[in-house]
């Protein structure tokens, strides 16, 4: 099966309604990627739509393909409009690879590239990124003490961490997930310095974070939690996998700053982090001449905002790098109210033997049944594109477009 454009506006088999209820309510990939990607001020000559890199060590479900779908539905809708490049990336860290391709393959993922944390093109990456950064006196060695939530591999402020359920334990406010006492000597980053740079960036115009619901969210965190500085690398001895810190064996670089770096291996070489980069300035903001950076859209889930919305517009602060054009925050699925996890994992087993009413599926109704903003959106047996025994057709107007479209 092909690519599916536009509105599967007479789509039957999906929820309770009736197929003329689920045409007039329909947002299929054109009317969602109008939507939340072609507002005039983001336009630019060129499309660069980034996911984060996935860490996937369970089996595939439908929220490690979520993200990868809004992205593509983006993806294919810049290439329509006649953007020139489209560039779209997603990766994952080199546990999951094999799991994730293979979901990405079967959802044909329109992806133009596909990063490994271990490529000698990202480590050399994110060795560059990390000397500009020290050479520019933005990173130095400090004692951190706190808690840390390690399936969440974030550092938390004190007030981000509460009483568990058992008796003396310590949770993650916002994930629920347990934490544990830190102290240990790492390299720290000065986020403080870039409080009111941050403020200022969030509140101008066109706003760089969407849905607004989600930039509040980053704007009390950068009003409540920035006043410290961030903790950027862990003792090998604690984390034996990652990127070495250069010229010091004994650290590793912390995850996200690993991670988050992942974007500009892809879209510039690593000569080109530096704050004598020739950029060009116009209408839409800066780039830097002879890449696509800055992305146009970097499509993230609600629970990994504050890494993309907080402290990677602070790393490229310190790099002297632009930043990227929006940040696109979304929900999550759930199913029975709560999250999709790695302990309640769902992929139903018709995705592996019968792939094609799924990949529909994935593409005409995940981008209408959620949200890209709050709440979240539950997902029930009724989703399924087979439910109540009907079974998911594709209508000639469809058949049309894909047609005309390659």
């Amino acid at each position: 099966m092909r690519v599916v454009y536009g509105r599967l506006a007479h789509a039957r088999g999906f929820g309770d309604s009736p197929p003329e209820e689920n045409g007039s309510r329909f947002m299929g990939f054109a009317r969602f990627s109008r939507r939340f990607f072609s507002s005039q001020a983001n336009r630019a000559a060129y499309s660069f739509i980034t996911t984060p890199i996935f860490y996937v060590n369970a089996a595939p479900h439908i929220g490690h393909l979520y993200t990868a779908v809004l992205g593509d539905a983006a993806h294919r809708w810049s290439q329509l409009a006649g953007a020139t490049p489209t560039i779209f990336t997603t990766g994952t860290d080199e546990h999951g690879l094999k799991i994730q391709k293979r979901l990405f393959d079967t959802a044909e993922i329109s992806s133009t590239d596909y990063v490994r944390t271990t490529e000698n093109r990202h480590v050399d990456t994110v060795h560059k990124f990390w000397n500009v950064l020290r050479e520019g006196d933005h990173i130095y060695k400090g004692q951190y003490e706190g808690w840390y939530s390690v399936p969440d591999e974030t550092f938390l402020s004190p007030s981000q961490a509460t009483d568990g359920t058992e008796p003396g334990t310590k949770v993650s406010v916002e994930t629920g997930h347990a934490v544990e006492w830190s102290s240990e000597e790492n390299y720290m980053f000065r986020l403080s310095s870039f409080r009111d740079r941050l403020l200022e960036w969030i509140d101008s115009r066109p706003y760089p974070v969407i849905p607004e619901s989600s930039r509040q969210r980053v704007r009390h965190w950068l009003l409540h939690e920035t006043n410290s500085d961030l903790s950027v690398s862990r003792p090998r001895s604690r984390l034996h996998w990652g990127v070495p810190v250069p010229n010091d064996s004994s650290q590793t670089i912390y995850v996200w700053l690993d991670a988050l770096v992942n974007y500009l291996t892809v879209s510039i070489t690593p000569s080109q982090i530096s704050h004598n980069s020739q950029t060009h300035r116009h209408d839409n903001g800066t780039e830097i001449c002879g890449s696509v950076w800055p992305a146009t859209n970097q499509i993230v889930g609600k629970d990994i905002l504050k890494f993309h919305a907080v402290y990677w517009p602070a790393f490229l602060m310190a790099a002297g790098l632009p930043l990227p054009r929006r940040i696109v925050s979304h929900a999550h699925w759930t199913i029975g109210k709560s999250k999709i996890t790695q302990k309640s994992v769902w992929l139903p087993r018709q995705m592996q033997t019968s792939p094609t009413p799924w990949v529909t599926y994935s593409r005409g109704s995940v981008p209408r049944d959620s949200t890209p903003g709050d709440p979240d959106s539950n997902f029930t047996p009724s989703c399924s594109p087979r439910s109540r025994g009907r079974i998911f057709t594709v209508p000639p107007s469809v058949e049309r477009v894909k047609k005309t479209s390659h």
